[in-house]
């Protein structure tokens, strides 16, 4: 028995599927394009550059600037200005190494650290908020479905995959 013209085949269903889960992805980096570019436009607040920043800086505790860099997906440039901001502020101190006079270590002071908690807690209600309506089987499987997606990204970025 031949199906009717009319009804989509899986494959031809999984096709647009994934090509729905495709645009949503595009979207939502558009989104965090705009959130960056208009990052410096927030007076009187912490950027989100600066804020990823004190995230990674949460995690470690203390760092070189250039791995903090790296953590944060910013620019070593970037960085050294943002510090400059930040150290002015009381958010963050540095210090030289003790064992390679060349590195600058990067910690939260504790004025920082109290910062910190307070982002972390107004991020954490928000993601609650918006995302109430999900099942905790929902929210598993976005986070399985995005983790495919970085590795796919990472798989295409590779130097070997790049000719």
């Amino acid at each position: 028995m031949t199906r009717p013209a009319s009804a989509p085949s899986a494959a031809a269903s999984s096709r647009s599927s994934i090509e729905q889960l495709r645009l949503a992805l595009s979207q939502l980096l558009a989104a965090e394009r705009r959130l960056r570019s208009r990052d410096h436009h927030r007076p009187n607040q912490l950027s989100y550059a600066q804020v990823r920043s004190l995230v990674a800086l949460g995690r470690e505790r203390e760092m070189p600037a250039g791995q903090l860099a790296r953590s944060a997906d910013l620019n070593p440039a970037t960085v050294t200005a943002m510090l400059d901001q930040l150290e002015d502020a009381g958010i963050v101190q540095r210090r030289r190494s003790t064992r390679d006079r060349r590195v600058c270590n990067v910690s939260l002071t504790p004025e920082g650290w109290q910062l910190l908690q307070q982002k972390l807690a107004g991020w954490q209600t928000l993601w609650e908020e918006r995302l109430a309506e999900l099942s905790d089987s929902e929210i598993e499987t976005a986070e399985r479905v995005i983790q495919q997606i970085t590795e796919i990204y990472d798989s295409i970025a590779a130097p070997s995959n790049l000719d």
